[in-house]
């Protein structure tokens, strides 16, 4: 298996050797069917002329020794047929009578003797009067010929020969042949190789001319002053390093001026090989937007990268992503995703993603993407959202985002079965501080409250501010019981009472200087509760109710806790 690839690679790995083994292969393939032609047809010739004389032989012995034949003449028969002995490539002629016996032959001892053989026999045996052509091969010839006198037939010339001057003759051709084929092989050889040597002169200048511009020789030049093919074809390469050159000063201009972009803009420009799971290109100006220097930041993975919070998700839209890009369903869609990646210092960076996938020049699939901080707009949108759903001084939900999340404990009421409480909650001393010490006071008061409050409740549940000193806490999912529910929202109601009504100790500082002096106060709460379920009226009503609650609770001397039920509790069969 190896001699054939070793031949193939000796073969394609040269044009010289390609034309002159070609050239050699062709002219001894010529020479070998040429020189077999001519032997073969030599060998025809040759053997046809010594056919045609052992024919003529016979037929003159037939002729000179009919006259001796008839007149029993054995000693001048014998004389005719010896002086045929000299002649060349005769093995033997002999005549023979019908009976077969040999009369006269040049081999003198045979005569006497009859034939036997079956060849001899069979021709003894014939009646026609022709020449008979009895043996014809490479090395004998055998002719019998009638010997004829007046019609009657007295016997038989046989004539034998051989064929060895023609066969001689044919050797010598065959030497002078393979003498003169190695020569005409290794003259047409000569000839190849120096036209070959011609020809792939101008090949290996342009290779060289190839390898030098490969190593950064851009303004090097093939020059061929020749006008056949091979000078045709460095003009073609001059034309095209001429055009490579000015296609590449192009593209020197246009990266020099997008790397001047990607060096200079603040968002960071990025391409992350998908296949390969690492990073193609990151601009350098993701070092003010993490921290990070370029290098370090392509030898980082997602993982690396992405706060935790993003991680799973982007990862999961990656992955989905791909597999519609693959599948043709993308199109040339552009995806924008708000992100937090994670800096050198480990804080936490708002980004805005901007990608779209696509293939690299290897095929592999590829996501190319543009990050910006958008860092200042999620606070600016964080502040915003505070401003819509939350009181700036409590920092509690305010009654829009109450609202919302009334719907959300209907809605969870619905699939647990449990019930829901509403309290509303005002203080009954407050006026007074605000009058003796001013609103700042009565802030930090509103301030002391809605800590207490949270106190006494669980995260799960929502304390919100109404405005003014009015609060609402809803209890998230109490029981399914209606007494059992009941019970837990008036302890819960209780608690608030009591924590509320406990003496509040408020830190003023002084309008110039850095003092602070420490104000006290008695302050109670009324409290009105109320118990609903996914059968609830609206929130509205929700909120009336409580607030008749709540004025009952003042009504009965404030300080208390108040329960209204928001329809009757329904009872099972017994």
């Amino acid at each position: 298996m190896r001699l054939p690839r070793y031949l193939s690679a000796f073969w394609r790995g040269s044009i010289r050797r390609q034309l002159v083994l070609g050239f050699a292969l062709a002219s001894l393939a010529l020479m070998t069917v040429f020189g077999m032609l001519l032997l073969e047809q030599q060998r025809a010739t040759q053997y046809q002329l010594s056919t045609d004389r052992a024919t003529s032989l016979a037929h003159a012995l037939s002729i000179s020794s009919a006259s001796w034949a008839a007149a029993h003449d054995l000693a001048g028969l014998q004389e005719v047929v010896q002086g045929f002995a000299r002649t060349t490539d005769m093995q033997r002629a002999y005549f023979l009578d019908r009976e077969g016996e040999v009369l006269a032959s040049t081999n003198p001892h045979e005569i006497g003797f009859f034939v036997r053989d079956p060849l001899s026999r069979k021709m003894l045996g014939t009646e026609t009067h022709d020449q008979l052509l009895l043996v014809d091969t490479r090395s004998q010839i055998v002719v019998a010929h009638p010997v004829l006198l007046g019609g009657r037939q007295l016997g038989w010339i046989r004539v034998e020969m051989t064929r060895d001057s023609v066969n001689a003759n044919l050797a010598e051709l065959m030497r002078y042949w393979l003498l003169f084929a190695p020569f005409a092989v290794v003259m047409v050889s000569l000839v190849a190789m120096a036209l070959a040597r011609r020809l792939t002169l101008g090949l290996h200048h342009l290779m060289r001319v190839a390898a030098a511009v490969e190593q950064g020789r851009y303004r090097l030049r093939a020059d061929i002053r020749r006008s056949d093919e091979i000078g045709r074809l460095g003009q073609q390469i001059d034309r095209m390093l001429d055009a490579l050159d000015a296609q590449q000063r192009l593209i020197s201009e246009s990266e020099a001026k997008y790397r001047f972009l990607a060096d200079n803009i603040s968002d960071v420009i990025w391409v992350y090989n998908l296949e390969r799971a690492r990073w193609e290109y990151v601009s350098p100006s993701v070092q003010k937007l993490r921290g990070y220097s370029a290098e370090e930041a392509m030898s980082q993975s997602l993982s690396d990268i992405l706060a935790q919070a993003s991680g799973g998700l982007v990862e999961q839209l990656i992955a989905q992503r791909l597999q519609d890009f693959l599948a043709g369903r993308d199109g040339t869609h552009v995806y924008t995703d708000e992100i937090e990646q994670k800096r050198r210092d480990s804080s936490i960076v708002w980004t805005e993603v901007t990608t779209h996938f696509a293939h690299n020049p290897q095929g592999e699939p590829i996501l190319l993407g543009v990050s910006r901080d958008i860092s200042e707009r999620k606070k600016a949108e964080e502040q915003i959202r505070n401003l819509a759903f939350y009181d700036p001084l409590t920092q509690l939900p305010n009654r829009r985002l109450l609202l919302d999340r009334f719907d959300q404990v209907v809605a969870a009421c619905k699939r647990s079965q449990r019930h829901a409480a509403l309290m509303f909650i005002d203080l009954d001393n407050f006026k007074p501080l605000n009058d003796a010490h001013g609103h700042d006071v009565g802030d930090l008061l509103l301030i002391e409250v809605a800590r207490r409050i949270l106190s006494c409740v669980r995260k799960m549940d929502t304390v919100a501010r109404f405005g003014g000193d009015e609060f609402v806490v809803m209890l998230h999912e109490l029981s399914v019981e209606h007494q059992s529910a009941v019970h837990r929202a008036m302890h819960i109601a209780e608690k608030i009472r009591q924590v509320l009504g406990e003496a509040y100790r408020l830190e003023v500082a002084q309008k110039h200087g850095d003092m602070t002096h420490l104000v006290e106060h008695h302050c109670t709460a009324s409290i009105g509760v109320v118990l609903f379920d996914q059968r609830c009226e609206s929130h509205d009503d929700l909120l009336r109710l409580a607030d008749d609650a709540m004025y009952q609770a003042k009504q009965g001397g404030r300080n208390q806790v108040r329960f209204l039920e928001s329809r009757p509790p329904e009872h099972s069969p017994s």
